[in-house]
Order: C-alpha cells, then sequence, then structure tokens
C-alpha cells in the first residue's frame, strides 16, 4: 500500500508538473564559447531559485524550469564543474516580463571554440548540436532569435574571413532550422588586456561590425564598461554583473527587432 500510494504521488507530481508547462514557446539559442557557457562566479540561489516565466532545453529535449548553470545539458560542454553564469538569465528573465510569453533557452556552447568548429561542413562539428536541440524545442514553440557570443579564441589566432565564416556557419542554421527571417545577435569580446589591445580591438570595432554588416537580420551588443571576473590575470571572461549586463543588452537587441 506504501509503494502504491508513493507510485501515485510521483503520477500526480509528473502530471501537474506537465500541466505547468506551456506548450507553446517562444525559442531562443545560446551559442558560442566560453562567455556563452558561462563563466561568471555562480551563487548558492543561483543553482536553486527558477527563473520565472524561463524554461531550459534539457538533456532530455524537454523543457525544464531554467536554473543555473544554463549550460549545464549542453553537449558539447566542458566540465560541468566549468559551467557558471551566463547571459541567458537575465536575457530570458527580460523577455518574459516584456514580452509576457514564456520562454525557452536552447544552451548549447563550448569553452574554448573557434568559429572554424561552428562550420556547417566540419565532420561532427557544433553546428549540428546546435541544429538537432533547436529541433527538439521546436515541437513546443517558434524560434525568435539567436544569441552568439564567441571570437576569443579568433583573435588570440587572427583568424582571417571571420564575417564570412559567420556568414556560411549562421545561412546554413537558419535553412536547417526553417528561420530565414530569425533575428541573430552577437556579443563583443571584453576589453581588457587578456590579449594584444590592438588585435580586441580590431574584432570588436571593425570584424564584428562587419560581420552584422555582411549577414541580413543580424546586430550586436557592446562590451563596453563590462568588467572581467580575474582582475589581474589575464583572462578573458566576464564578471557575474557584466554577465547580467550582456543579458540585458541582449534582450534589448532582440526587443528593438521586435518594434
Amino acid at each position: 500500500m506504501k509503494h502504491l500510494f508513493l507510485n501515485l504521488l510521483l503520477l500526480l507530481t509528473a502530471t501537474l508538473a506537465a500541466a505547468e508547462t506551456p506548450s507553446d514557446f517562444d525559442v531562443y539559442l545560446l551559442i558560442g564559447q566560453s562567455n556563452m557557457a558561462g563563466r561568471g562566479p555562480l551563487e548558492a540561489r543561483d543553482t536553486t531559485e527558477i527563473i520565472d516565466g524561463v524554461w531550459l532545453l534539457n538533456a532530455e529535449g524537454v523543457p525544464e524550469p531554467a536554473v543555473a548553470p544554463l549550460n549545464k545539458y549542453s553537449t558539447i560542454r566542458k566540465d560541468l564543474s566549468m559551467q557558471g553564469y551566463n547571459p541567458g538569465n537575465e536575457f530570458g528573465a527580460v523577455m518574459h516580463r516584456e514580452t509576457g510569453r514564456p520562454i525557452l533557452l536552447v544552451v548549447n556552447a563550448r569553452g574554448g571554440s573557434h568559429i572554424a568548429e561552428w562550420q556547417p561542413d566540419k565532420a561532427n562539428s557544433y553546428f549540428s548540436d546546435a541544429v538537432k536541440r533547436t529541433r527538439q524545442a521546436l515541437e513546443c514553440g517558434t524560434l525568435k532569435g539567436i544569441l552568439w557570443n564567441q571570437g576569443e579564441t579568433d583573435v588570440q589566432r587572427k583568424t582571417p574571413d571571420y564575417p564570412g565564416q559567420f556568414l556560411t556557419m549562421i545561412t546554413a542554421l537558419r535553412t536547417a532550422l526553417a528561420a530565414d527571417s530569425v533575428p541573430v545577435v552577437i556579443g563583443q569580446v571584453g576589453r581588457w588586456n587578456w590579449a594584444p589591445e590592438e588585435d580586441i580591438a580590431r574584432f570588436n570595432d571593425s570584424i564584428v561590425p562587419a560581420t552584422t554588416r555582411l549577414v541580413p537580420l543580424c546586430s550586436y551588443v557592446n562590451s563596453e564598461g563590462l568588467e572581467r571576473r580575474f582582475k589581474n590575470e589575464r583572462d578573458p571572461h566576464y564578471s557575474r554583473a557584466a554577465q547580467i549586463e550582456l543579458g540585458r543588452r541582449y534582450s534589448e537587441a532582440i526587443l528593438r527587432r521586435d518594434k
């Protein structure tokens, strides 16, 4: 009898959870390298408090209430212990508040990745995982935007034709997801001395704007004033506060396009 009661309780809990999960989400894909994966320090409440109105695509391809770290279900992530606060927390919260819509985040980033690894013609590329997981999310919603935060590795490599490679990737991604009119927002990289100053400035002030001019329905968010996590190290990662502000800037960029 006790086991029967427990089974019924579990069934009731699962049924209630399913009933509370929306059937029509606004879906956003968040991809890139470590600052999108999130390296901001987590506070204790971040890992227990559900972000109001925001869901996260889990490892089974099912929406669940969003709790940090948001890159924990990424199929291409590094060790779970490395996943921290990312811009998706604030982005999702603002988008829900401003639109009143349930938000479903597909977060599939990989620290240290470079643009070549995201190309559609590369075997076992990160591109195919992004497509697969987004398609799972589209079974219960509509893709409303793609957020991209990447470039630190390519700054250090001095990658040629970054805009062209990004165009190839986004064009293929939009085609695979039947999402030609979905906006894309790029985040600039941190502006402190984690790499030669002239290389960082060239990426932020020349390459990123050139990329947005080349790619239709593409804009970028500025990294001016965003703090670094480690004050005395040559490290490209944003602080928790910077990730919150970055998420707000991403949301503003999407909302501007919706007006």
